[in-house]
């Protein structure tokens, strides 16, 4: 994306946000990942936030080579979120950029997107892929030198959109868009995410389908474009850490 100063841009989430589903979580409960004795106590650690997810995808992802064909039958029956395709081409229409923003395998990211037809700016999660003779590659987008908490850094993605001088509309619902959203103008909130950002008393939008989403923005859209919408958030976690820049 061109840099341009003020101007709106969308980050959302993928899994649980854009799609209906929790992809990932559907790969590690059918493929019986977490049900491992190796994996079981992993995950209990990464539910009470013992750990974070850079060590959780490391330990269930690492399971996933040489099942391609088992990952693709999941990925091939999950659905978009209600209204998330006619916000899409709201935001095309009105020259509004969007960025997937995820912490999970940006395998089935491509090829869900694909199967719907749909297309977006940006695609950032773990480069974990499948190459053309099926061999499994595994790593995490998370380039923060100060914290390797999670897979991928939300937070230094909108933080660099920020200082690029773009306004930040962010979309989510998980433990890792907590930190995500923290940096950003406004936030569209759902599950866990809404709950974390209601106890805190920060500002938010809540949202079930994109259709709640558009009756928000469309509206007011000049107000966001002008960054006087309200209900702004910009209140960071104090959890994330940053290399002195």
């Amino acid at each position: 994306m061109d840099k341009k100063q003020g101007q709106l841009v969308v980050v959302t989430d993928f899994d649980g946000t854009l799609m209906h589903e929790d992809v990932g979580a559907m790969l590690m409960q059918e493929l019986g990942v977490e049900e491992k004795p190796e994996t079981k106590e992993m995950l209990a650690k990464f539910l009470n936030k013992e750990i974070g997810s850079r060590e959780w995808i490391h330990e269930s992802y690492g399971q996933l080579g040489g099942r391609q064909e088992e990952v693709n039958a999941i990925a091939d029956r999950v659905s978009l979120r209600e209204g998330a395709e006619k916000f899409l081409d709201f935001c095309k229409s009105g020259g509004i950029p969007v960025t997937i923003l995820s912490d999970g395998m940006e395998y089935y990211i491509h090829r869900i997107l694909k199967r719907f037809g749909v297309e977006v700016d940006r695609i950032i999660a773990n480069p974990i892929q499948y190459d053309k003779q099926g061999n499994y590659m595994l790593q995490v987008q998370n380039k923060n030198g100060a914290c390797s908490w999670c897979g991928c850094c939300k937070a230094g993605v909108v933080r660099s959109l920020k200082a690029q001088g773009y306004r930040v509309i962010y979309i989510g619902d998980g433990s890792s868009d907590i930190y995500g959203s923290g940096f950003a103008d406004w936030v569209f909130a759902r599950s866990s995410l809404a709950r974390y950002l209601e106890q805190e008393q920060i500002p938010f939008y809540p949202f079930a389908t994109f259709h709640d989403v558009m009756d928000v923005l469309e509206p007011q859209l000049e107000q966001f474009h002008n960054g006087q919408a309200g209900r702004r958030s910009e209140i960071p976690h104090a959890f994330c850490k940053f290399a002195a820049e």
